[in-house]
């Protein structure tokens, strides 16, 4: 018994003197670091954060692959009638004047019309499941093509759509030339078909930069000149009736305004347009319901050959 006693005695001093020295003796590696070598990590890793977050942020423009094919499944609707409506409505995102996003408020606004083109479109974020376009397509029962313009925290964020209850027969996105300017643009061009005519739709959204903004509309006036008859141009173009470029487009004999047609000199400033080529216009008004720092500009349309159909 003696002995067994020393034993663990012994043994349980030879712990203690143990613990002391892993308590008294040399640094941990944590504590062996130095304050500038943890100061250097730091530093990295600090840059490599912000490397990450500066990426995210830029923004990059869409090439003109990008984006979606005109989907949805719409019941097939009577397009015997001579007369159609379109409509160009700059959604903000779905964000009203109240700064609330609410895309039921968007929608409701957009009520029939039978093709309509959207600008400032968002798409689907992280975690999100459809994005804007596709919302309210099928909050509307219409097809719906989101053609973005640019890339921002590694998504499609930013572009033009287009809803339609007509049927679409092609289509092409055309990213517009950027020089100076952060914005990314472009103009998407549809072909839907209106009983027995093809109808060609040109849907942009220019810069608000006034030597971006020049270029892009000449390069979209040009494209809408060359289109075959019936066409029509709807987007925000950032610039009003003054605008030389507005003025030497409308000073076409072929170019027709349907708002101003149908609201003379009572016509509000506007930035949004509605023009056409080989149509005649039967209304058009602005509806302003706050669900957007934009009205919606529509027209109903009609062909000036109707005897054709």
């Amino acid at each position: 018994m003696p002995s067994e006693t020393n034993q663990l005695t012994g043994r349980s001093m030879h712990a203690k003197s143990s613990t002391r020295g892993a308590l008294t003796g040399s640094p941990s590696p944590i504590l062996r670091v130095s304050a500038p070598r943890l100061l250097r990590r730091s530093l990295i890793t600090a840059a490599a954060v912000a490397a990450v977050i500066y990426s995210g942020y830029q923004r990059r423009p869409c090439g003109a692959d990008s984006g979606t094919s005109f989907a949805g499944d719409v019941p097939e609707v009577a397009t015997k009638g001579e007369t159609f409506r379109v409509g160009t409505f700059n959604i903000h995102g779905g964000v009203g004047k109240e700064r609330v996003r609410d895309l039921a408020r968007t929608a409701a606004t957009l009520t029939r019309l039978d093709l309509v083109g959207l600008n400032e479109v968002h798409g689907a974020a992280f975690g999100e499941s459809e994005g804007q376009a596709e919302g309210l397509a099928r909050r509307l029962k219409l097809r719906w093509l989101f053609a973005p313009s640019e890339e921002r925290w590694w998504h499609s964020r930013f572009g033009n759509a287009v809803l339609s209850s007509l049927p679409v027969t092609s289509w092409q996105t055309i990213p517009l030339r950027q020089r100076h300017s952060h914005s990314c643009r472009n103009a998407v061009l549809v072909t839907a078909r209106h009983g027995p005519r093809e109808l060609h739709v040109l849907v942009t959204h220019l810069d608000r930069a006034d030597g971006e903004r020049t270029r892009q509309l000449r390069a979209v006036a040009d494209l809408f000149l060359a289109l075959a008859e019936p066409a029509v141009l709807l987007g925000d173009l950032n610039c009003t009736h003054d605008d030389p470029e507005i003025r030497r487009l409308l000073s076409r004999p072929s170019v027709g305004d349907p708002l101003g047609h149908i609201m003379g000199e009572q016509t509000p400033p506007h930035i949004d347009w509605i023009l056409t080529r080989g149509l005649t216009t039967i209304d058009a008004g602005i509806l302003d319901e706050g669900a957007s720092d934009h009205p919606l500009v529509w027209a109903e349309l009609g062909y000036r050959d109707a005897d054709s159909d």
